[in-house]
């Protein structure tokens, strides 16, 4: 089973579940929340939200069927969802503190190396004269 889709609003769920089923792909839906459960809140896109992970999810069961399920979310205008998609853009589109704390990293092991050098020469040094 590989994971072809995400979404807070059930209706999107339901539509791409459909049209899976509608070409024969065998899909599971996965985190499909309750409407009647006290803490179900409606979902807002103007809310910045980071995690996914509680988000209802549409699997496909069959490897094979994974390429044409993909295909026909692509057709539609849909991006499915990639594994580690967002890690991804934000190694391709670092922010300047990230650039800064990689930076930051590299000038430290040249320093450490530099230390270790120069530790390493004094070492040699010390056993040539004693």
């Amino acid at each position: 089973m590989r994971q072809i889709y995400t979404s807070p609003r059930q209706e999107n769920i339901d539509i791409v579940v459909a049209l899976m089923a509608e070409h024969g792909i065998e899909a599971t839906v996965a985190n499909r929340s309750n409407y009647n459960r006290p803490t179900w809140k409606r979902f807002s896109y103007s809310q910045r939200q980071d995690d996914r992970s509680s988000w209802a999810q549409v699997w496909i069961t069959r490897a094979d069927d994974y390429t044409r399920a993909r295909k026909l979310l692509l057709d539609l205008g849909i991006e499915p969802v990639i594994r580690y998609g967002e890690e991804l853009a934000a190694a391709r589109n670092p922010t300047p503190a990230d650039r800064r704390a990689r930076t930051v990293a590299r000038v430290r092991r040249i320093v450490l190396l530099a230390v270790l050098a120069v530790l390493a020469v004094a070492m040699l040094r010390f056993l040539r004269m004693g």
